[in-house]
């Protein structure tokens, strides 16, 4: 076998790893936390499923590309909760060291092009960014929603708390504003929150 794919293959195996890096979130039944790998499964089917929905047009393999890629560094960086301000403010960092060290295990032309759709995904300059990280933001809060809170009771995150995920991609098309006045509609009736009971 020749080095250029010994390389791929090697690459394939360690993104394995993404089966197993978990999220906070938890699946539809409770049961256990959702893995990265499984995450950026969803975020796939929530492309294919709402591109032709929104009201401005994307490149749908652009897209899918952007959100199967965007998480891997998490294999090496972990991830981070989205609530936890300090958490996110220095996992940049860590994951801008974890991108490097793991892109540039592939192939130069591989290692060019998973490295630019990790940069452009963290960017949202092109519309299949804005796209894929309001699809990021929604599915995390679909995954809340359908798991009966258990993550926002278990870190204690309130209704209000929640609007610093969910304002951009409201802002992002009229479709993800109604699809989130839904869920938020489904959270309130179910009290999925956590910590004290808010007004609405």
């Amino acid at each position: 076998m020749n080095e250029r794919t010994g390389k791929i293959l090697d690459f394939l195996v360690t993104t394995d790893r993404a089966k197993t890096v978990l999220r906070k979130g938890y699946l539809w039944d409770g049961s256990r936390r959702e893995s990265i790998a499984e995450h950026m499964w969803h975020l796939a089917l929530w492309a294919m499923l709402l591109k032709d929905e929104i009201g401005f047009e994307t490149d749908l393999l652009r897209t899918l590309k952007l959100v199967l890629t965007h998480d891997l560094v998490e294999i090496y960086a972990g991830d981070t909760y989205a609530y936890d301000e300090a958490g996110v403010a220095a996992q940049r960092a860590k994951e801008e060291e974890a991108a490097t060290r793991l892109f540039s295990s592939l192939p130069d032309d591989l290692a060019e092009e998973f490295r630019g759709l990790w940069d452009e995904f963290e960017a949202e300059k092109t519309l299949e960014s804005r796209f894929a990280r309001s699809l990021d933001h929604m599915q995390g809060f679909f995954q809340n929603c359908i798991s009966g809170g258990k993550s926002w009771k278990e870190n204690g995150i309130v209704r209000e708390r929640t609007f610093l995920r969910t304002d951009p991609p409201r802002r992002a098309d009229p479709l993800f504003a109604e699809i989130l006045d839904h869920l938020y509609k489904v959270a309130d009736e179910e009290d999925l929150w956590g910590g004290e009971k808010e007004r609405h």
